[in-house]
Protein backbone atom coordinates (compact mmCIF):
# COMPACT_ATOMS: atom_id res chain seq x y z
CA UNK A 1 0.00 0.00 0.00
CA UNK A 2 3.14 2.26 1.03
CA UNK A 3 4.86 1.78 -2.41
CA UNK A 4 1.35 2.28 -4.14
CA UNK A 5 0.96 6.10 -2.23
CA UNK A 6 4.35 6.68 -3.52
CA UNK A 7 4.64 5.90 -7.02
CA UNK A 8 1.09 7.76 -6.99
CA UNK A 9 2.57 10.59 -5.19
CA UNK A 10 5.86 10.54 -7.47
CA UNK A 11 3.23 10.73 -10.77
CA UNK A 12 1.47 13.72 -8.99
CA UNK A 13 4.65 15.69 -8.99
CA UNK A 14 5.71 14.73 -12.27
CA UNK A 15 2.69 15.98 -13.61
CA UNK A 16 2.67 19.16 -11.85
CA UNK A 17 6.63 19.72 -12.74
CA UNK A 18 5.52 19.36 -16.21
CA UNK A 19 2.70 21.51 -16.77
CA UNK A 20 4.96 24.10 -14.59
CA UNK A 21 7.13 24.17 -17.34
CA UNK A 22 5.44 24.04 -20.06
CA UNK A 23 3.16 27.24 -18.88
CA UNK A 24 4.69 29.87 -16.87
CA UNK A 25 3.05 31.81 -14.58
CA UNK A 26 2.63 35.19 -13.49
CA UNK A 27 5.17 34.81 -10.89
CA UNK A 28 7.69 33.23 -13.15
CA UNK A 29 7.39 35.75 -15.59
CA UNK A 30 8.21 38.26 -12.54
CA UNK A 31 11.16 35.97 -11.89
CA UNK A 32 12.16 36.34 -15.43
CA UNK A 33 12.02 40.49 -15.24
CA UNK A 34 13.74 39.91 -11.67
CA UNK A 35 16.67 37.82 -13.16
CA UNK A 36 16.91 40.31 -16.06
CA UNK A 37 17.09 43.36 -13.73
CA UNK A 38 19.69 41.77 -11.89
CA UNK A 39 21.51 40.93 -14.95
CA UNK A 40 21.78 44.43 -15.97
CA UNK A 41 22.85 45.80 -12.42
CA UNK A 42 25.72 43.31 -12.19
CA UNK A 43 26.94 44.06 -15.82
CA UNK A 44 26.92 47.74 -15.17
CA UNK A 45 28.07 47.20 -11.27
CA UNK A 46 30.91 44.66 -11.07
CA UNK A 47 33.89 45.52 -13.53
CA UNK A 48 33.85 49.39 -12.47
CA UNK A 49 33.93 47.60 -8.56
CA UNK A 50 36.52 45.31 -9.87
CA UNK A 51 38.78 47.67 -11.33
CA UNK A 52 38.50 49.79 -7.66
CA UNK A 53 39.44 46.80 -5.97
CA UNK A 54 42.85 46.29 -9.05
CA UNK A 55 43.45 49.83 -7.84
CA UNK A 56 43.44 49.30 -3.97
CA UNK A 57 45.55 46.38 -4.62
CA UNK A 58 48.25 47.98 -5.97
CA UNK A 59 48.29 50.45 -3.83
CA UNK A 60 48.39 48.18 -1.04
CA UNK A 61 51.69 46.54 -2.45
CA UNK A 62 53.31 49.79 -3.11
CA UNK A 63 52.76 51.13 -0.04
CA UNK A 64 53.90 47.77 1.99
CA UNK A 65 57.08 48.24 -0.28
CA UNK A 66 58.02 50.98 2.48
CA UNK A 67 57.45 49.80 5.43
CA UNK A 68 59.55 46.87 7.73
CA UNK A 69 58.95 42.91 6.70
CA UNK A 70 56.00 42.16 8.59
CA UNK A 71 53.63 45.49 7.47
CA UNK A 72 55.12 44.31 3.94
CA UNK A 73 53.84 41.10 4.32
CA UNK A 74 50.44 41.90 5.63
CA UNK A 75 50.39 44.73 3.10
CA UNK A 76 50.94 41.89 0.65
CA UNK A 77 48.16 39.95 2.11
CA UNK A 78 45.72 42.86 1.14
CA UNK A 79 46.66 43.34 -2.17
CA UNK A 80 46.40 39.38 -2.80
CA UNK A 81 43.07 39.52 -1.55
CA UNK A 82 41.94 42.78 -3.22
CA UNK A 83 43.34 41.00 -7.02
CA UNK A 84 41.13 38.07 -6.06
CA UNK A 85 38.18 39.90 -5.63
CA UNK A 86 38.68 42.19 -8.56
CA UNK A 87 39.18 38.94 -10.46
CA UNK A 88 36.17 36.83 -9.37
CA UNK A 89 34.37 40.15 -10.19
CA UNK A 90 35.32 40.41 -13.30
CA UNK A 91 34.28 36.62 -13.83
CA UNK A 92 30.90 36.92 -12.63
CA UNK A 93 30.72 40.06 -14.80
CA UNK A 94 31.04 37.97 -17.50
CA UNK A 95 28.98 35.07 -16.47
CA UNK A 96 25.84 37.10 -15.51
CA UNK A 97 24.37 37.34 -18.84
CA UNK A 98 24.88 33.33 -19.80
CA UNK A 99 23.48 32.76 -16.47
CA UNK A 100 20.56 34.63 -15.99
CA UNK A 101 19.06 33.26 -19.83
CA UNK A 102 19.36 30.01 -17.87
CA UNK A 103 17.71 30.79 -15.07
CA UNK A 104 15.05 32.67 -16.75
CA UNK A 105 14.58 29.73 -19.24
CA UNK A 106 14.01 27.79 -15.52
CA UNK A 107 11.90 29.79 -14.35
CA UNK A 108 9.29 29.95 -17.46
CA UNK A 109 9.94 27.11 -18.73
CA UNK A 110 10.47 28.20 -22.66
CA UNK A 111 12.74 30.51 -23.85
CA UNK A 112 10.44 33.21 -25.03
CA UNK A 113 11.17 35.43 -22.11
CA UNK A 114 15.27 34.80 -22.05
CA UNK A 115 15.78 37.02 -25.46
CA UNK A 116 13.96 39.62 -23.67
CA UNK A 117 17.18 39.96 -21.46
Amino acid sequence: MKKYMTTLLALALFAGLVSAAVTPTTMAVQIAAGLCSFKILVVGVLPTLALILFLFAGLSYAAGQAFGAETKAKAQGWAMSLLVGGIIGIILAVLAPILASIFVGMATGAGWVAAAC
